[in-house]
């Protein structure tokens, strides 16, 4: 099992070469997380040229479960009216899809903002407008029930701006059953809005608000918000040559608990970056965590 394992990596790594995209992997000291390899998307691997995108999760392989897909889609059309079909995140905030663009390695996932589902994703550009609107497959209400959910429907419109974008999002969540004995997990709409300012060329703002559901059997929102302060001209250090820190608040619960990151973001070389985190969780007692993050675009 472990010579598959093995020679799966390794043909990803040689297909990452051959088109060109990017690999990435990280360490926590988190106690029950404490290798990389038993971290979720602890190794990813990443393709995305024209109109192919891949996002592969293999850190399952070496716990000897089969691998996740975190995107494969194809896109048909041009610039003004387009189609994204497979599986698609969903467009909604205002998030990088590739390691190697996210400015930190802490992302809020507790609010289910970064998720992933099959739909067809209509986009396009008009002006300095970037609009989406997508249908999306929920699966099932859970792995042990016959019923399916019913599809998401959502939008995203993006306006740019020289240095300023401003976003809004919305997805409509079990708004349409036509079947009687469909039973009852919340209809619910959830919104966001996200500015990101890009100051003097230097220090970039990112702050990003939302009210999300609760739970899926839920017909309650809450309110969310996190926010990111980056100096994007950076500066130069030993060895690992271009730095930028960052200092960041992720609020989660309705703003009962939180994460506080305090990062350096860093590329060594043309092709690598690296990240170096300190999380404070507030849940609890309260934990810290130090996490290191490193990658190589092909």
């Amino acid at each position: 099992m472990k010579k598959i394992v093995l020679f799966v990596l390794l043909m990803c790594v040689i297909t990452s070469f051959a088109i060109a995209s990017e690999v990435s992997f990280y360490y926590t000291s988190q106690a029950h997380q404490k290798y990389w390899h038993y971290t979720d998307n602890g190794i990813r691997f990443d393709w995305y040229k024209g109109n192919v995108g891949i996002d592969l999760n293999a850190t399952p392989l070496l716990r000897q479960n089969p691998l996740v897909l975190n995107e494969a889609w194809m896109k048909f059309g041009g610039k003004t009216f387009g189609v994204k079909a497979g599986m698609v995140w969903y467009p909604f905030g205002n998030f990088e899809n590739l390691p190697s663009k996210e400015i930190s390695i802490f992302q809020p996932t507790a609010l289910g903002l970064k998720e992933s589902a099959v739909m067809l994703d209509f986009c396009g550009m008009f002006g300095d407008f970037e609009w989406q609107a997508y249908w999306a497959d929920a699966g099932k209400i859970a792995w042990n029930q016959p019923y399916d959910k019913p599809a998401f429907i959502g939008a995203r419109l993006t306006y740019s701006m020289a240095d300023l974008k401003i976003g809004g999002s919305v997805k409509g969540k079990n708004l349409i059953s036509n079947d009687k004995d469909y039973p009852d997990v919340g209809k619910i709409v959830e919104f966001g809005v996200d500015v990101s300012w890009l100051i003097a060329k230097s220090v970039k703002i990112n702050v990003q608000g939302y009210s999300v559901q609760k739970a899926l059997t839920v017909d309650e929102t809450q309110m969310d918000l996190f926010g990111i302060v980056s100096y994007e001209k950076g500066f130069d250090l030993p060895f690992v040559k271009l730095t930028r820190p960052y200092v960041g608040y992720f609020s989660k619960n309705g703003m009962d608990d939180n994460n506080i990151v305090v990062g350096l973001n860093m590329k060594p070389m043309e092709n690598v970056f690296m990240k170096l985190e300190f999380n404070h969780d507030s849940l609890g007692d309260g934990s810290n965590v130090l996490t290191l993050q490193a990658g190589y675009v092909f």
